[in-house]
Order: C-alpha cells, then sequence, then structure tokens
C-alpha cells in the first residue's frame, strides 16, 4: 500500500514539473539573408538637382537622374562600367538632367494659381464665400511663395452680396499681379539649377525666370 503511495507521489511529480515548464515557442524562426544584395540611393547637396549616387554591396555604381514632372516621372540609369567610369558617368548624368530640365519646365505660379479646385463654389480660383456668427464675407486669398498667404475680405453686410463678390474677384487680380510670376519648383535646387544654366547660356530665353 505505501508502495503504490509513493509510486503515485512520483508519478505526480513528475507530470507536475512537465507541465508547470515552460512550453516552447512553435513560433518559426526567420535567419536573416546576408547574402541578399542590398541597393540603396544617396543624396548629394543641393546643386546635384535630379542626381544621386546608386550604391550596391560593392560601392557606388552608378548616377541615376529622376525628374518629376506633372504626375510624371523621367528616370535614366548611367551606370560607371558603361561609361567608363565615375566622372565619365557624372557628366553624361549632368548633361542629360539638364536637358530633361529644359525640356520639362515646371508650371508658372499664375497658372497654377487659377487652376479651380473641388471645393471653390464662387467659380473664380481664390474666391471664397464665407460666413462666420453670422456676419457675411467675400475672402481673396492667395499663398506666397515663402507658404504665407495674403487675404483681403469684404463684409456682404457693407457692399452687397454681388458687389461684395466683384471687389474680391479684383483684389485677388492686384495680388497676383503684385507677387509676379515664377516657375513653381517643388525645390529650391531645381530653380538654381534653371538659374545657373541660363548664366552659362545667356541665349535661352525662359519666361517666368
Amino acid at each position: 500500500m505505501f508502495a503504490l503511495c509513493r509510486i503515485e507521489r512520483l508519478r505526480f511529480a513528475v507530470d507536475h514539473a512537465h507541465f508547470s515548464g515552460p512550453i516552447p515557442s512553435r513560433r518559426r524562426q526567420t535567419v536573416p539573408n546576408r547574402n541578399k544584395k542590398r541597393r540603396r540611393v544617396s543624396k548629394l547637396k543641393a546643386n546635384d538637382y535630379g542626381i544621386h549616387l546608386l550604391v550596391g554591396i560593392k560601392g557606388p555604381r552608378a548616377w541615376k537622374v529622376t525628374i518629376y514632372r506633372d504626375g510624371r516621372t523621367f528616370n535614366r540609369l548611367f551606370s560607371f562600367s558603361r561609361y567608363g567610369g565615375q566622372e565619365a558617368a557624372r557628366k553624361a548624368a549632368d548633361a542629360c538632367r539638364d536637358q530633361l530640365l529644359l525640356a520639362h519646365l515646371p508650371k508658372l505660379s499664375r497658372d497654377i494659381r487659377q487652376r479651380i479646385i473641388a471645393t471653390n463654389t464662387s467659380g473664380y480660383p481664390g474666391v471664397h464665400y464665407r460666413c462666420y456668427t453670422g456676419i457675411a464675407y467675400w475672402v481673396a486669398r492667395t499663398t506666397l511663395r515663402n507658404g504665407s498667404s495674403v487675404t483681403k475680405s469684404f463684409r456682404v453686410e457693407h457692399y452687397g452680396y454681388e458687389r461684395a463678390k466683384e471687389l474680391a474677384i479684383r483684389e485677388r487680380e492686384r495680388q497676383l499681379d503684385s507677387i509676379g510670376d515664377y516657375r513653381s519648383f517643388k525645390v529650391v535646387e531645381g530653380e538654381r539649377r534653371l538659374m545657373q544654366l541660363m548664366v552659362e547660356n545667356p541665349a535661352l530665353e525662359i519666361a517666368g525666370v
């Protein structure tokens, strides 16, 4: 009887030790693939607009030209092996970038500002109707080159609905005339490169520069 009780205690101890221990994880461990080739693009300084150095696992291997215009992307690759070295490939990339830049100039700022957005209800870009705390206005607003804005409002109660709207439209035109026109580059480096090209080639005549 005592021997049977002892055996049962041993069984309980073994089973308890088995189930109370840590449960091994069934999650599959992934081993990083160190042989997988990686490619990265390093950005250069401001005067290298649209040109990046392409670096592989063995080091720099090509120059890449990338120009974005009106929803389109222009990509060109200039490998060191094909053009006979890094310096020669860079000269070819510079020439290609300049050609693309002149062939696909950004739109003029005035043309962009004259587009009517989906939320516009006045029928005139930069002019909208506003009613705040029971006071109605027609408002003329223009975003400046530095990101700030110029705004002027005309109270409907004072001028009347149609007259206030007319004054807002005129004010919007005055705002556009006061800030001038220019090429709308998304980054300042593009504008700087275009200015350099005009200095290097005085015969170039480009509107909005």
